[in-house]
């Protein structure tokens, strides 16, 4: 595969991926990913390390940060090449059982031949949001 394909391959995976967030389509996420596919992310508790092995793992891992929403509107969004990656950057206000949250993750996407290989990600966590 060529950097350009790999480079096109990677930015709409990257789409892809926040509008399975958006649309909480768990198995589209899920076919983003490599079956052998890595997701990294840093997340403000108190154990901030999550580590997923697996296209599978990996979305499940993003499945259970939005999957108790009744409401999830994105706000932004951008999916920009950096070098031989690509930054996904969104913006998310939700409402789960507890109230209304707003939530933005930064991640960095690694392509393989067919899907996400790599996801380095880090989270705002879900901050509340007034009614």
């Amino acid at each position: 595969m060529t950097p350009s394909t790999r480079e096109a391959l990677a930015l709409q995976l990257g789409r892809r991926l926040i509008d399975g967030i958006v649309a909480h389509d768990w198995a589209g996420i899920e076919s983003c990913f490599e079956p052998n596919a890595r997701l990294r992310a840093v997340v403000p508790q108190e154990n901030p390390f999550r580590d997923r092995v697996g296209g599978q793992e990996a979305a499940d891992q993003i499945r259970r940060w939005f999957g108790d929403a009744d409401v999830t509107e994105l706000v932004s969004s951008s999916v920009k090449p950096v070098g031989d990656r690509v930054h996904v950057a969104y913006r998310i206000h939700e409402h789960e059982p507890g109230g209304w949250y707003l939530v933005e993750q930064q991640a960095y996407i690694t392509a393989g031949d067919r899907g996400i290989a790599y996801l380095n990600l880090v989270c705002s966590g879900f901050r509340p949001v007034p009614d």
